[in-house]
């Protein structure tokens, strides 16, 4: 978008133009912004250019005959040449340039005949005789930074981690996963949560209320931490992986059996949605993913509370 406006401005003692004189003199000044250079750092950006040419022979009106930025688009000085300027007034145009984007910017700074991140124009004013006056105001395009990385939507369940050793591996290796009552550091762990039966141990002792309710909720808990760890994808609310592992930490198998219902949804909520760039799943091995599995869980030895 591009927008221009002029006026004249008088000084003190300047009643009114008069016509051509013998002699022309002038001198111009042109600004960015308020200022000679202005960097543009961020985007949408917009140049406010201000043009002033001032007559400045001592004694006569001065006509200029042409007045001009070659390199600003659209940009015509009013009033058009040949125009009379009395002796100590100035004309001033102003136009506007709406930078939307880094690339926009990038195009105005080559515009100007070299290749670079810098816009260098140059505004002339020429009068009869051969004179003129020169003046300019750079710009400079910062690049404009790239955007934030796009909040995750992928996410994948118990199944998919119990038969994908590389993904979970991946997940595993980026540090100890808390899970309130146990912690998970060795993919031998992580893959026995996964694949133990929530009704009883190895063993074949069967599981408390108690234990029962904690592990289900571990196992949630834990892919849904894949889930934030591989693919930035986070669960609403926010904390609700936090007050998953707060809720592991005490008995009331209730609120354990509620905030299961509600990390399993979140980690079927992007079942379908493809993985991030760059992100390699692995082969599918629940053989070999289930022969590594080690359950890390015991009996707690306690009782719920809140209901069960």
């Amino acid at each position: 978008m591009r927008t221009l406006a002029w006026s004249v401005v008088c000084s003190a003692g300047v009643m009114g133009l008069t016509q051509a004189a013998a002699a022309h003199e002038f001198i111009c000044q042109k600004t960015v912004n308020g200022g000679a250079t202005y960097a543009v750092t961020s985007y949408p950006a917009t140049l406010h250019y201000e043009f002033t040419v001032t007559n400045s022979h001592p004694t006569d009106t001065s006509i200029y005959t042409s007045a001009a930025d070659a390199y600003l688009t659209g940009f015509s000085f009013q009033p058009p040449a040949p125009y009379a300027v009395p002796v100590g007034q100035s004309v001033m145009n102003t136009f506007d340039v709406t930078l939307n984007t880094a690339e926009e910017c990038k195009a105005l700074a080559d515009s100007d005949g070299t290749v670079d991140t810098a816009f260098n124009n140059m505004f002339t004013v020429t009068w009869d005789g051969g004179g003129q006056a020169s003046c300019s105001a750079q710009v400079t395009c910062a690049e404009q930074p790239p955007p934030p990385p796009e909040e995750g939507g992928a996410t994948r369940t118990p199944g998919f981690y119990k038969t994908h050793i590389d993904a979970l591996s991946q997940c595993v290796d980026m540090g100890p996963i808390d899970l309130g009552f146990i912690t998970i550091g060795t993919i031998e762990e992580a893959l026995g949560l996964l694949w133990a039966v929530p009704s009883k141990y190895e063993s074949g002792d069967k599981r408390s209320e108690l234990d029962k309710a904690r592990f289900i909720l571990a196992r949630h808990t834990l892919v849904a931490t894949c889930n934030l760890r591989l693919f930035g994808t986070s669960p609403t609310p926010t904390t609700l992986i936090d007050d998953a592992i707060a809720a592991l930490a005490g008995t009331d198998c209730t609120l354990m059996k509620d905030l299961a219902e509600d990390v399993d949804a979140f980690n079927n909520s992007g079942d379908d949605e493809g993985f991030p760039m760059g992100f390699e799943a692995g082969p599918a091995t629940p053989q070999e993913a289930k022969d590594m599995g080690d359950d890390p869980t015991s009996p707690s030895g306690g009782v719920c509370t809140g209901g069960s």
